[in-house]
């Protein structure tokens, strides 16, 4: 099965599409990386917006579509602890998604989004991807990277 995912990346010198760091997140403690990326593309937006705020409008950013070729398990919200979606990430998750990361089991997670209501939107998830799997060069292929303007007098 080819899924198609999306994801926002700050244009900077050095960083690719696909690319990835040690930096912290919800589901990531610092030094293990992943991907973050979403099944729609708005939910990106979103993701990135309620995040960062309108210091997003600083920046230049590249939205990215990519193809995986994976089924992807579903991690559900009855399958997380209860503060999963707190402000400021638990280290709860971030334990989830090192475990996930190290053991290597699949090359993406499929997880809910804590921006979005899902009773509304149950298609909409956010996507783990590990990029340390031994398959992802050859499972998840670029197909697109379009510039991003966020600053009102760039419209």
């Amino acid at each position: 099965m080819i899924l198609r995912y999306f994801r926002l990346v700050e244009k900077l010198p050095g960083r690719f599409p696909l690319g990835y760091g040690p930096g912290l997140g919800r589901w990531n403690p610092y030094g293990v990386p992943l991907i973050y990326a979403c099944s729609h593309s708005a939910l990106n937006f979103l993701e990135l917006l309620s995040i960062k705020g309108p210091v997003v409008s600083l920046a230049n950013w590249s939205l990215v579509q990519f193809d995986l070729e994976a089924e992807v398990p579903y991690l559900s919200v009855d399958d997380l602890p209860v503060d999963w979606s707190k402000r400021p990430h638990p280290k709860s998750t971030q334990e989830i998604g090192a475990y996930w990361a190290g053991s290597k089991e699949t090359l993406a997670l499929k997880i809910p989004s804590c921006r979005i209501p899902l009773i509304n939107y149950p298609e909409e998830h956010n996507l783990l991807l590990n990029p340390l799997h031994p398959e992802f060069p050859q499972k998840v292929k670029l197909i697109e990277e379009t510039e991003v303007l966020f600053a009102i007098n760039n419209l």
